[in-house]
C-alpha cells in the first residue's frame, strides 16, 4: 500500500508539471499563468513528500519537511491570484496589493527556516517508522505560526472560491463548468490537507500531494472539454466593462435606494461632481429630472427626458432595466441615456415639411390650376393655349404626389402593426384599383390560404400603390394585372408578385429603389414607389424588379407565427 502511495506521489508530480507548462504556452489567456505557478508548487509539494518519505535521518527530514512548508506558502496565493485574473478581476489588483499579500508567506518561510531558534511553527519533532524502517514520517507539536499560516491559507482559497461561485452564479454554461472544475480542482487537497492537519489521515503522512493528482484530472478535464485555457472569464468580463466604459452614452448603475454605484465616462460629462468621484452620491443631486422619471421599484422604463446643462437643454432617450442578480433578485437599475436632441430636431422639421407639402404645396398648386384654366379661356392664339396644358399637368403632378404622402402619412399615424392576412389585404387593394380602372384587368392567383404577416394598415396602401402604378403606367390596348402569393421565397417568408404586361420599369427607376438611396446623376422620377419600398421595408421585407416583356414586381415578407387560440384553431391578431 504504502508503495502505491509512494507511486501516486510521484505521479503527482509529474502531472502537475506537465499541466503547468501547458498553462505556460496559454499564459495569455486570464488566470493561466498563476494556475501554471499553483501547479508547479502542487508538484514541488509533492516531490518534497515523496522525499521525505524515504528512510532518512531526523535531519534530512526536517529539511524536507521544512520545504514542503515553503512551498505550501506558493499553493494558496497562487490560486487566489487565478481566480481574481479567471473572473476579470485581475485589473484591480495592483502591485501593493500583491506585495502585501506576499508579507505573511515571506515571513513564514522566514520563521520556518529558523524555527531552532524560536520554535514558533514546530516543535519536538520526532520520526514515525512506517512498515518497519522502509518509510519515515515526521510528528510534531504545531506551534502558533503554523496555525496562523493556516488560517491564512484558508482565507486566500475561501476568497478564491468566492469569486469563482459568484461568476458561475452569474456565467453560461461554459463558464459555470470551468469554475466548478477549478473549484473542484481545489477542493480536493483542500480536504486532504484538512484530513492530515487534524490527524485523521495516518501520522507523519500528508496525503495533500497524492490529492492533487485528482485535481490535475480535473483541470485537465476542463482543458480539453471546457476550453479552459483558451476561452476564460475574466476576458468576457473586462469586454463588457470596456464596452460600457467606451461607450459614447452616458451609463449609470443605482442601487435600490437610486444611490450612484458605477458610472462610465460619458455619464460622468453629465454629472455636476466637480472631478470628484460620484459614487455614493444620490442621483437626485446630480440629474433630478432623470431620478424623477424612475419608478419606485425596479421595472423596466423607456421615455424622453430632457437635461439642462450649461444654460442648454438636451432630450435623452432615457433606458432604465432592473439589475439583475442570482436567484431572481432585483435591487438595482442599469440606467442609460442616449442623446436624441438633434433625432428630435429633425422630426420637427419632418414633421413641418410634411405638413407643408400635404397642405400649403396642395392648395397653392390648386390656385395654379385655377388660374392657368382661366387664362386658357381668355387665350386665343393656339401657341399659347399649347403651353397651358403642360402647366396643368404639372400642377396634376405636383398634386398628386402631395395626395400620396397625405394618404400614406394618414396611414403611418394610423399604423398599429398586428397580424393580417396578406390575402385578404391584396383582395382588398385590387378591388380598390378595380373600381377606380373598370379598363383594366386583375387576376388573383393564391398558392395556399391564411398566408399571415406583420403589418398594418399602410401595408395595404402600398399594395394598391403598386397595382395603381401597374395599370397607369401600362401602355397596352388592355392593360393586365396578376397578381401571385405564395412561399417559394426564402424560408419563413411570404412572396408577392404583381406582373403587368407595361413597357417596364426604367431601369435608373429600379436602381434606385433597389439601393434604397438617390444620387445627383442618379434619382427616382416620381415619389410612389418610394413609399412602398419605405413601407415594406418597415416591416421588413424587400422588393425587388424583374423586367421581361412587362414588369414584375416582387415583395417578399416575413411570415407571421400564427398564434393558436383557446380552442385549439389558430387566431390572428387582426385580418
Amino acid at each position: 500500500m504504502w508503495t502505491v502511495y509512494l507511486a501516486l506521489v510521484l505521479f503527482a508530480a509529474i502531472l502537475g508539471t506537465a499541466i503547468a507548462l501547458y498553462a505556460i504556452v496559454h499564459r495569455g489567456t486570464p488566470g493561466a499563468a498563476p494556475l501554471s505557478l499553483l501547479l508547479l508548487g502542487a508538484a514541488m509539494w509533492s516531490i518534497a513528500e515523496g522525499l521525505s518519505l524515504a528512510n532518512t535521518p531526523l535531519d534530512a527530514t526536517l529539511f524536507w519537511f521544512s520545504l514542503r512548508l515553503s512551498i505550501s506558502t506558493v499553493v494558496p496565493l497562487a490560486w487566489l491570484l487565478t481566480a481574481v485574473e479567471y473572473t476579470g478581476h485581475g485589473r484591480s489588483l495592483e502591485t501593493k496589493h500583491l506585495l502585501g499579500l506576499l508579507i505573511e508567506p515571506l515571513a513564514f518561510v522566514v520563521l520556518v527556516w529558523t524555527n531552532g531558534l524560536h520554535d514558533l511553527v514546530w516543535s519536538d519533532p520526532e520520526l514515525v517508522f512506517i512498515r518497519g524502517v522502509e518509510y519515515t514520517g515526521l510528528i510534531a507539536t504545531r506551534g502558533l505560526a503554523f496555525w496562523g499560516h493556516v488560517a491564512y491559507s484558508y482565507a486566500l482559497i475561501t476568497l478564491g472560491a468566492f469569486l469563482l461561485v459568484r461568476t458561475s452564479l452569474r456565467a453560461d454554461e461554459l463558464y459555470r463548468a470551468q469554475s466548478t472544475a477549478l473549484l473542484g480542482a481545489i477542493a480536493v487537497p483542500l480536504v486532504a490537507n484538512a484530513a492530515y492537519l487534524f490527524r485523521i489521515a495516518p501520522r507523519g503522512i500528508d496525503p495533500t500531494g497524492v490529492a492533487f493528482v485528482a485535481s490535475g484530472v480535473i483541470i485537465t478535464g476542463a482543458i480539453l472539454r471546457n476550453e479552459l485555457l483558451t476561452v476564460a472569464a475574466g476576458t468576457r468580463e473586462i469586454g463588457r466593462d470596456e464596452i460600457v466604459t467606451r461607450l459614447d452614452d452616458p451609463v449609470f448603475i443605482l442601487d435600490e435606494n437610486r444611490v450612484l454605484t458605477d458610472y462610465n465616462r460619458a455619464g460622468s460629462t453629465l454629472l455636476d461632481a466637480s472631478g470628484r468621484d460620484a459614487v455614493g452620491d444620490r442621483l437626485a443631486d446630480h440629474l433630478p429630472t432623470v431620478a424623477e422619471t424612475l419608478p419606485e421599484d425596479t421595472d423596466d422604463v423607456h421615455c424622453v427626458t430632457a437635461i439642462e446643462q450649461n444654460g442648454s437643454v438636451r432630450n435623452y432617450d432615457l433606458q432604465a432595466t432592473p439589475l439583475e442578480r442570482p436567484f431572481d433578485a432585483a435591487d438595482g437599475l442599469i440606467v442609460s441615456l442616449r442623446d436624441v436632441t438633434g433625432q428630435i430636431r429633425r422630426e420637427q422639421q419632418l414633421d413641418v415639411l410634411n405638413r407643408l407639402l400635404r397642405h400649403n404645396v396642395r392648395n397653392e398648386m390648386n390656385v395654379v390650376r385655377g388660374h392657368a384654366e382661366l387664362l386658357a379661356e381668355e387665350l386665343e392664339d393656339p401657341d399659347k393655349l399649347s403651353r397651358i396644358d403642360p402647366i396643368v399637368e404639372t400642377v396634376d403632378t405636383v398634386t398628386e404626389r402631395a395626395e400620396k404622402v397625405a394618404t400614406l402619412t394618414r396611414a403611418f399615424e394610423a399604423d398599429e402593426p398586428a397580424t393580417i392576412d396578406l390575402g385578404i389585404v391584396l383582395g382588398d387593394a385590387i378591388e380598390s384599383v378595380r373600381t377606380a380602372r373598370p379598363a383594366a384587368s386583375f387576376e388573383f392567383q393564391a398558392a395556399e390560404e391564411d398566408l399571415r404577416v406583420r403589418g398594418a394598415t399602410s401595408l395595404g396602401v402600398a399594395f394598391e400603390e403598386l397595382f395603381e402604378n401597374a395599370v397607369e403606367h401600362n401602355d397596352a390596348a388592355e392593360p393586365a394585372v396578376v397578381v401571385s402569393i405564395g412561399t417559394d421565397g426564402p424560408p419563413d417568408s411570404v412572396t408577392v408578385r404583381i406582373a403587368d404586361n407595361g413597357p417596364g420599369i426604367d431601369e435608373q427607376e429600379r436602381a434606385v429603389i433597389e439601393e434604397g438611396r438617390e444620387t445627383a446623376l442618379q434619382h427616382g422620377s416620381g415619389i410612389g414607389l418610394w413609399l412602398v419600398a419605405w413601407v415594406v421595408r418597415t416591416f421588413g421585407g424587400t422588393i425587388d424588379f424583374e423586367v421581361d416583356d412587362g414588369t414584375t414586381v416582387v415583395v417578399r415578407l416575413p411570415r407571421a407565427e400564427t398564434p393558436e387560440g383557446p380552442d385549439g384553431k389558430n387566431q390572428a391578431d387582426a385580418s
